[in-house]
């Protein structure tokens, strides 16, 4: 398989042991296919910045618990992705997006979930995209395998009969439930934002699950289906994506004493109910919680204390 060559960012927490060691050499034993070579490029292009402070000098000493941002030149082959099916019949398919994989094609895109599907169900499938998830986002992707069902399920979207429940990891300490109720607009740099007039109506509707230091496991029911949508509405009550840079969201967090680096923000499209396009039969439709999700200790809590029917810790079957 060909080798692709691109800049790609690593966030890295200095761990204890790591005290007294260079910071080119730590570099270069955590990041995986990169030479000395390549971090001090990286150096030297201002792409290296220890605890929110770029640096040039490979020869810096660690102390332990930094938090390290670098944009560093690395050789890698193309990301192979596995499809985990949840449902497939004749007229739907539905499967759990892993984070890191687009929905869809675009200008120099790589692997997408609608190419991926299309290979999967053979050259004569023409599978429709019902829905979207933002590239970092993880769980229910919805497809329609024939045009009576893409019509029928789209008219369900559209009408708001379909019910989509995701999971965050937030930063602070937010109330038990809240509803946020407001309208958004896309803005530059990608980010979707609150406005006073114009945009397009949007409501989340919000339960706390658990909390840990710093932190929470919230349920998010969104009634509306805008870009970005509870993403900007948890930054704008305070309450950010653990990972989400975009919207001021922290990109490391302490567990046991040690920084921890939040490779992603961290939400997942836990369930999606809807009628069957056929049928009309009710269809639930749910992606267990990710891995990156069971890193803290206390969503594994959580889990277990969950009221029925609330599954999203199951492991895949």
């Amino acid at each position: 398989m060909q080798q692709s060559r691109r800049l790609v960012t690593h966030r890295i927490g200095v761990e204890a042991q790591a005290r007294g060691e260079r910071l080119d050499l730590f570099l270069a034993r955590r990041i995986a296919g990169v030479s000395r070579k390549k971090i001090k490029r990286a150096l030297d292009d201002n792409r290296v910045s220890v605890d929110g402070r770029v640096v040039r000098r490979a020869g810096q000493v660690l102390v332990g618990g930094e938090q390290i941002v670098a944009e560093v030149e690395v050789d890698e082959a193309p990301p192979r992705h596995t499809l985990e099916i949840i449902f497939q019949d004749q007229t739907l398919l539905a499967l759990n997006k892993p984070a890191g994989l687009a929905v869809h094609g675009g200008p120099g895109a790589g692997a997408n979930a609608l190419d991926l599907v299309r290979e999967r169900l053979g050259a004569n499938a023409a599978p429709i995209l019902l829905h979207r998830l933002d590239q970092d986002t993880s769980g229910v992707l919805l497809f329609a395998l024939d045009a009576a069902a893409n019509r029928e399920l789209a008219r369900q979207f559209s009408a708001r009969e379909v019910q989509k429940t995701y999971l965050a990891l937030v930063s602070g300490d937010p109330p038990d439930s809240f509803v946020v109720d407001n309208h958004l607009q896309p803005k530059k740099r990608g980010r979707t934002l609150a406005v006073r007039s114009g945009g397009l109506a949007a409501q989340t509707f919000f339960t706390t699950l658990m909390r840990g230091e710093g932190f929470a496991l919230v349920e998010a029911r969104p009634r509306t289906g805008r870009t970005h949508q509870i993403r900007a509405h948890l930054a704008g009550e305070g309450f950010a994506l653990l990972g989400d840079s975009l919207y001021g969201g922290p990109e490391f967090v302490t567990l046991n004493g040690q920084p921890q680096a939040v490779a992603r923000h961290l939400l997942h499209a836990w369930r999606l109910q809807i009628r069957h396009p056929l049928s009309g039969a009710a269809l639930t439709l749910e992606a267990p919680i990710p891995q990156d999700f069971k890193v803290f200790p206390e969503v594994e809590s959580a889990c277990r204390l969950l009221p029925h029917p609330h599954r999203a810790c199951a492991p895949p079957k």
